[in-house]
């Protein structure tokens, strides 16, 4: 068979196909620890997962194999390979496929680590380059932000320079997880196509409308908690570490800073939601600057009392992932004005 044929639950499949990606899991069971392995096989028609719970040592990602009585099934709308006990799998050395890569066309909102390679459109903005060393070759790297119609995520592009405000369809991007939020990598097989469409970015939803690490979205809800410990933190100058005793062990001879940690709870009327605010979002909304915090240090939870609890706010923030729930990360904080609640009422329509 090819993987173009598979379609439905079936058995005793027969295919030859390249390891794309092999990856091991240890898991415990109710008989104990067992190891399974997942990850990605193509052939000249297409590429699927597949998931073994045996796989022979020597096969690495790069190998043709040859597969026999292998089973098929649907799993999270995806079709995918299962390879167990009764599986074999034959190295064929020396032999080469030519895979077909097929990418689903995906909105930002709907990145997934269920579909690792996709096809997205958006446009690139705070790109900067930096190089690095490896073994003992000088390479570049780009990172900055893609946004859409509907999200805003991270973006790394290996050796390949992409112009800010530029809007790109990009064919094969990676999906991957950093820092607890989603973000898309350019590799040498990512086809880029500048694209000459521009893109409006109002991008306002209700809580309960986003279910994954979603970043730029805007949020209007009001504040129902504010967080007891929030106010004025000191961190280490030189590596940014916050600090419990006001001195850094690694490194003490360093100045400290003074910074601003908050966290609050938003309530949007569908559903609420834990947030965390640094001082780029609570100073412009306190309306003071740097040089102003040794000055207004013990007032800073009053301030906050003041501004946030209990206010109908404007809520500008990335989705972060803890374990099964979501959080916001603030990225800046305004007063509701009439504009925005009548995007409101257009979004709740």
């Amino acid at each position: 068979m090819k993987l173009s044929e598979i379609n439905g639950e079936s058995g005793n499949i027969e295919i030859k196909v390249k390891i794309l990606s092999l990856s091991k899991r240890e898991i415990t069971t109710s008989k104990g620890e067992t190891v399974y392995y997942y990850g990605l096989v193509g052939d000249e028609t297409g590429v699927i997962p597949y998931t073994a719970w045996e796989f022979p040592a020597p096969i690495k990602a790069g190998d043709v194999v040859q597969i026999k009585y292998a089973r098929s099934k649907l799993y999270n709308d995806r079709m995918r390979l299962y390879f167990d006990s009764k599986t074999e799998i034959i190295m064929k050395p020396g032999e080469d496929i030519e895979v077909k890569r097929t990418y689903k066309e995906t909105k930002l909102m709907d990145l997934s680590l269920k579909n690792l390679f996709v096809t997205v459109t958006g446009k690139i903005s705070n790109m900067s380059g930096k190089e690095y060393n490896k073994a003992g070759n000088t390479f570049k790297i780009y990172n900055g932000f893609i946004e859409d119609d509907t999200s805003r995520v991270r973006i790394s592009s290996f050796g390949q320079q992409l112009e800010n405000g530029k809007i790109y369809r990009l064919v094969g991007a990676k999906v991957s997880e950093f820092n607890k939020q989603l973000e898309l990598s350019i590799g040498d097989k990512t086809e880029v196509f500048p694209e000459e469409e521009d893109m409006d970015f109002e991008r306002y939803y209700k809580l309960f409308e986003v279910d994954n690490p979603a970043g730029g979205i805007t949020i209007l809800g009001f504040i129902i908690t504010l967080g007891t410990k929030s106010g004025i933190i000191k961190r280490c100058s030189e590596c940014n570490k916050p600090l419990s005793t006001g001195v850094c062990p690694d490194h003490p001879d360093r100045p400290t800073k003074l910074d601003i940690f908050s966290y609050f709870t938003l309530d949007d009327g569908t559903k609420y939601i834990q947030c965390i605010a640094g001082k780029n979002a609570i100073m412009p909304f306190l309306g003071i600057k740097d040089a102003d915090l040794p000055r207004v240090a013990g007032e800073i939870y009053k301030m906050l009392d003041d501004k946030l609890y209990g206010h109908a706010v404007r809520v500008n923030a990335d989705f972060i992932k803890n374990e099964e729930e979501l959080s916001l990360r603030v990225n800046s904080i305004s007063a509701i004005t009439k504009e925005d609640i009548e995007k409101d009422i257009r979004v709740s329509q």
